[in-house]
């Protein structure tokens, strides 16, 4: 138990400014965008099939009107996201709120391991500076989003810690938790999980530590146990739905590494760009940097240890990657949280030794400066970021239209929206007001109306072709989307 009296209010208010920090990136303006289109919304869609029918092993493709897109993704995160709908219902909260716990849950963990093995909370609290200053990991897609790769990367970095101290101690919670987040991540991302494995083994044959892996029992049970059940999972969804291994292996798998799907090309140096000039911006240059204190006095036995571990992953993964045809800069993003610990024990060992031992002002005076640029300046970048988002696609807009519509014409609940191609956003927030605020919305894209149907679009080439073809009445125009009642044929 806590004594109250042994917390000192000065940390008590480092620990509020930290919460206050840590707010920003991931609660702030959460619920302010719509849905996003493509995957949040996919996802979104398998998350609500799953809360409507209890199909928890589902390759949904059951929503009429809206085109066949099997999902090849196994649904580990989606079932949390299920849960949170169980408790705040169909909203996009209980999308994007599931994936901030999970990262948040990963800050706490890596706080905890900081102090408790490294002897220093300060390596927890950089790394998660360098989380939440990264353009990669607070945008779209990762962590502002119900995406499922901000869970999948928190699964892999909880993964290799958990390896590398299995290795320190041998002790079997470690090699629990290696499996369940290895489960995690297969059953999130399938078989992308295994690209961290080869760094992996390459430290545990640096380290000496393989061949006493290689005869623990309980390795072996692990083994077989992560395979049972990513086997059997996929093996499970083969049988229910012919010919998903096959798409699976094909589109998502290997597919992807051989081939360049959907136009998403790239070089070979696509990623490393990405993360210098985008996603990881100046930690991209911080994490080779961060291996020189390897070479220097003090450096601990464990820190210098778990130095060289993520070192090793952090390249062997980049380098996989990097052979792979297919070039989208959410495949390079994992390996932030990796590059993150690195410059967090450089750091810390870096004031420690050369900063600590000078006078006050001029160990205040560095530090500032360095707060400054490294952290201030790209954090208030973050904010901004999130503060200006704007919406992308035209299907974005449907949430907000309807939302509008609700407030400004109430008496209006029952209207048909019209929509084309991929359609999950417009999905989502059609089936989203029908369960939770009782609207009776159909969802068309062949765009064919009835006589009298009020029929709302905000899509910029569904709408002109309705006016092509019937007369209207315009009942409310917003943001490039517009209520309309079919009068007559043209």
């Amino acid at each position: 138990m806590i004594n109250p009296g042994k917390i000192s209010l000065s940390t008590i208010g480092w620990s509020l400014l930290f919460m206050l920090v840590l707010y920003f990136p991931t609660i702030h303006y959460i619920n302010h965008l719509p849905i996003r289109w493509w995957d949040e919304s996919l996802f979104g869609l398998r998350a609500l099939h799953i809360y409507k029918t209890g199909d928890y092993l589902s390759n949904f493709q059951l929503y009429d009107g809206l085109m066949d897109h099997r999902n090849t993704k196994l649904p580990f995160t989606t079932w949390i996201q299920v849960l949170f709908m169980k408790f705040l219902g169909v909203k996009v909260l209980a999308l994007r709120l599931p994936v901030i716990m999970i990262f948040l849950a990963t800050v706490a963990f890596t706080l905890r391991f900081a102090k408790k093995n490294l002897s220093a909370i300060s390596i927890g609290v950089i790394f998660t500076l360098v989380m939440i200053c990264s353009p990669g990991i607070v945008r779209d897609h990762i962590l502002r989003t119900g995406d499922h790769d901000m869970a999948f990367l928190c699964y892999l970095f909880v993964m290799v810690i958990s390896c590398f101290q299995y290795l320190e101690c041998n002790s079997k919670k470690y090699l629990g938790l290696f499996a369940i987040s290895l489960i995690a991540a297969l059953l999130t991302k399938n078989l992308l999980a295994g690209a961290f494995l080869p760094g992996l083994l390459l430290y545990t044959i640096y380290s000496k530590k393989i061949i006493g892996v290689l005869t623990d029992k309980f390795v072996w049970i692990i083994i077989l146990s992560v395979v049972g059940i990513f086997s059997g999972s996929v093996f499970y969804l083969n049988e229910t739905y012919p010919g998903f291994v096959d798409r699976m292996w094909g589109y998502e798998l290997m597919g992807r590494y051989t081939d360049a799907k959907d136009g998403h090309k790239g070089g070979l140096g696509f990623f490393l760009n990405d993360l210098a000039v985008t996603s990881f911006k100046i930690y991209f240059w911080m994490v080779p940097l961060s291996l020189l204190v390897l070479f220097t006095k003090k450096l601990s036995g464990i820190s210098s240890r778990l130095l060289i571990c993520l070192g090793i992953v952090y390249f062997s993964y980049i380098l996989i990657i990097s052979f792979a045809e297919t070039k989208l800069f959410w495949y390079g993003i994992p390996i932030i949280p990796v590059g993150a610990m690195m410059i967090g024990i450089a750091l810390n060992h870096i004031y420690n030794v050369y900063i600590l031992n000078k006078k006050k002002y001029l160990r205040y005076l560095i530090l500032s400066v360095f707060a400054i640029i490294v952290f201030v300046i790209p954090y208030k970048g973050i904010v901004e970021s999130i503060i200006q988002d704007q919406i992308m696609h035209g299907e974005e807009r449907f949430g907000l239209f309807i939302k509008k519509i609700s407030m400004d014409h109430p008496s209006i609940r029952s209207f048909t929206l019209a929509d084309k191609d991929f359609g999950t956003a417009a999905m989502w927030y059609k089936e989203q007001y029908n369960i939770e605020n009782g609207f009776n919305i159909n969802y068309q894209s062949n765009n064919t109306f009835g006589l009298g149907e009020t029929v709302m679009t905000c899509l910029y080439d569904v709408t002109p072709n309705i006016l092509k073809q019937y007369e209207v009445e315009v009942i409310q125009i917003w943001n490039n989307c517009q209520l309309i009642k079919i009068i007559r044929e043209k």
